[in-house]
This record gives C-alpha cells, structure tokens and sequence, in this order.
C-alpha cells in the first residue's frame, strides 16, 4: 500500500496508533519501569484499552501531571479514545519535559496525530517535519510522509476554489408551451369554445446555451461557505414567444462530518420569457444528509419560498398567481459499485397572496425514482421516472365551474460520455403527459437534445 493511501486508511480509522508499534521497541526501558500509575497505564495502553487508561489517568491528572511518562501515556489514551483536544495539552507538556531524544521524538509524534484530528493542519506538520529533522528510522519516516501528504490534501480543500462549467444543447421540443392540442374545448357554461391557435401545442427546435460558477470558502475542514451562479438562455428557433433567460445566484452554509452534512442556503431566481420580466423566486433552503452503511444515504430537506409573477401588457393581472410556498422532501439514496438508485418523495403547499387568485393556490404531492449506471468511468447512462398529483384550492373561475387536479408523468433516459477531464457530451430525451379534469390543462410534451459541457 502506497504511503498516501497509508495516510487515507489512517485518516478513516481515527488515526491508530502506528507509532506506539514503532517506538515500543526504541524505548523499551522508558515504559518497563514506571512509577504507579504509569505501570498500570503502560499496559492498558499496550494491550489496546484505551477509554479504561483515560479513565484512570484523568482520575489521577492533577497529582502527575509534569511528568513525562504520565502525561504521554495520558495523551496517548485521550488520543485512541476519542479526546484529541485533551491529548494536546498532555502531549505538549511531555515533549516540553522529556529528558531522552526517543521519547521527545515519540512524544512529538502523538502530538502531530493530535493537531491533525483537531485540524490545526499548521501545528502538525510543524510536529512532523521536527521529527524529520532528526532522521528516524525509515519506516517511520515512509509513514510520516503519508501523513505529509494527508495534510497537503487537507489544506487545499481549505483554501478558497472556483470552478466553471460553460454547456451548449441543442433539440428538439413537440410542445415549447406545454399546451393542449385540442382545438376546442367542452364548457359546463357556454359550451363548446374554439382556443386561439396561438395558444395551442406548439412545436420547436432550440438552442440552449448555460454558464454556472461555484466558489468554495471553506472555513474549517468541516464547515465552508458557498456561492453557487447559473446563468441559461433557450432560444427557441423559429419562435421567440417562448424563449426564456432564467438567472440563480444561491448562498449557502456548509457544515457537519462525513456521516451527518447540513445545508442551510439564501436562493433568488429570475425568469425572462421572451425578454420581459415573468417570474422571481425568493427560497430559504435547509437540507440534512446522513451517510449510512454499505452506500446507504437518506437525504431531508425543508424550503420556503416565495413565488412573484411581473404584471406585462399581455399579462396586466399576473400577479394573481404569486403564492408562497413551503415544500419538503425526503430522499433514499443506495450507492452501489455499478448502479446508484434515488428515490425521493415531496410534497408542497402554495398559498395564494389575493384570495382573488386564491384558485391558482395548490398542493401537490409526488414521487420521483432515478437510476445512475456506471457502464465505465467514461460511459454513464441514466433514467428517471416520477407521477406527481396535483390539487388546486378553489374553483377555476373562467367558464369551468369546478376546481382543478392534475396528475403528471415524466419519463427520462440519457448518457453522459465524460470523453476528457474537462469535456463531457450528453445526449437525453423527456416525455411528460399531463392529465387534468379541466380539459384546458391537459397536454403531452416530448423533447430531445444532445448537448456539449465544459468544466474550467
């Protein structure tokens, strides 16, 4: 095993104590012999019973601390069982008494494993590179580079990182509206009503161009604050009605351990649909992610938003539809060696702002499943299928007399062929079938792209 695979192994079992191995047999005449209690510790550390030694050694703190075996052993013991804050201090206090070069040496190097699981980076390496100095046996200084190499790894993840993706598409799309294809439409109150053409199904080819930014700060190595910036324009290419700019910048504080990770973020969102102002969005976002075993992961998140719609001359009444909206979601996640399956169920309440737009308020409930196939490090098909129930709060008021619920499928499949470190192409196609008791709102949508990304 390489040493900086050594040094990750070390990493993820808290560290073990590889030198109490190396140097029992430099110093076997330093812990034979030992005043009371240091016998008693001598052993329980040697034989592994790490939390049984702290245990005594903290009972016993005050009478022997200064002394330079005790306070090893004691640091030792608070290291293996969990307290590396209290293995600082006993340790510093052994390496600032100790009489012999070995047991400095040993002393030194228990107290680099300590700044390490406490994350003062600076401090360890600081600990390790003096035991370089005064060349020690080869295999401890093979491990002493691994752990080199850790903090290496460790530091740049601390320091502040931008990254840039820059992605094109193109496709093709049967329903760039998301409208009915029935030309007329049965009404309890004046009967049969013919729509305007205009506003039936409409197909296109399009152009999608996008450019999203990440900046990372972390702040400690659990804890970091993120900037996250997403910028797309879809052209559609024979008609502009429906080409939309959408604009997201999110702010967000990152914090936990590798099992539990929490997210709390500030979202805003705008939307442009054919060069005027449509639609911003307004969300404050929380989510949790537990890491279990075996690839096991279970995601919770809870979000408030509020949803504004920009009166225009086609639509001087827009804001009617502005809601507020609290949403929450939990997620099942099994990451296996070839197949990675999401299944995640939400549900969401949208309250309307005017009770006269009170029946463009809603809740929905629905349940998405979704499939990563790792075919090879270059090859990744995927597929997601989701059914989601909608129901609106009071009745649609223009001619339908009665209060409207959908129910939507969508249908993915794609393929990400990752061909370079940098470039990735992707191909997809979607289908979506609405079904609502008002006839008006129901529609079919099928849409096709292949598309190329780049990472900076």
């Amino acid at each position: 095993m390489s040493p900086l695979r050594t040094a990750t192994y070390m990493s993820n079992m808290v560290y073990p104590s590889l030198f109490l191995l190396v140097f029992s047999s430099l110093a076997p005449a330093a812990l034979a012999q030992l005043p009371p209690p240091n016998a008693q510790l001598n052993e329980l550390v040697s034989s592994g019973q790490y939390q049984r030694a702290w245990e005594i050694a903290n009972t016993n703190v005050e009478m022997w601390e200064g002394d330079t075996q005790f306070d090893l052993l004691y640091g030792i013991a608070a290291l293996e069982s969990g307290r590396p804050n209290e293995a600082v201090y006993a340790l510093q206090r052994a390496v600032a008494t100790a009489q012999t070069s070995l047991v400095r040496q040993r002393a030194r190097l228990e107290l680099a494993r300590a700044h390490l699981l406490t994350g003062n980076l600076v401090a360890s390496e600081e600990q390790f590179q003096s035991v370089l100095a005064s060349n020690p046996p080869q295999n401890v200084r093979d491990n002493i580079q691994a752990f080199l190499a850790l903090i290496e790894i460790r530091q740049e993840q601390q320091r502040p990182s931008v990254t840039w993706n820059l992605s094109s598409a193109l496709g093709h799309d049967d329903n760039i509206n998301s409208a009915t294809s029935n030309g007329l439409i049965d009404t309890p109150i004046i009967g049969e009503i013919e729509l305007d053409p205009s506003g039936l199904k409409t197909e296109d080819e399009f152009v999608d161009l996008g450019a999203a930014m990440v900046y990372k700060r972390p702040v400690s190595r659990d804890r970091s604050v993120d900037v996250t910036l997403n910028l797309n324009r879809h052209d559609n290419l024979s008609s502009s009605r429906f080409d939309i700019d959408y604009g997201l910048v999110d702010l967000s504080y990152n914090h936990g351990n590798n099992r539990n990770r929490f997210r709390h973020g500030l979202q805003a969102q705008k939307i442009m649909l054919d060069g005027e102002g449509f639609q911003s969005s307004y969300r404050f976002n929380n989510s949790w992610q537990h890491a279990g075993n075996n690839g096991w992961y279970q995601a919770l998140s809870f979000s408030l938003a509020a949803n504004r719609f920009d009166a225009t001359d086609d639509s001087p009444r827009a804001n009617l539809r502005d809601t507020n909206q609290a949403l929450l979601s939990g997620s099942i996640i099994k990451l296996g060696r070839t197949f990675t399956h999401s299944v995640t169920l939400y549900y969401a309440h949208d309250e309307a702002l005017r009770e006269v737009g009170e029946h463009n308020g809603r809740d929905y409930v629905g349940i998405a499943h979704s499939v990563t196939w790792r075919l090879s490090n270059r090859h990744i098909p995927f597929s997601r299928l989701s059914i989601q129930e909608t129901k609106y709060h009071n009745e649609h008021p223009v001619f339908f007399l009665d209060t409207r619920s959908d129910t939507a499928v969508s249908a993915t499949l794609g393929w990400v062929w990752q061909f370079s470190n940098r470039f990735a192409l992707n191909a997809e196609m979607s289908y979506t079938r609405t079904d609502s008791n008002i006839p008006l709102f129901e529609y079919t949508r099928f849409r096709y792209q292949a598309g190329l990304r780049y990472q900076i």
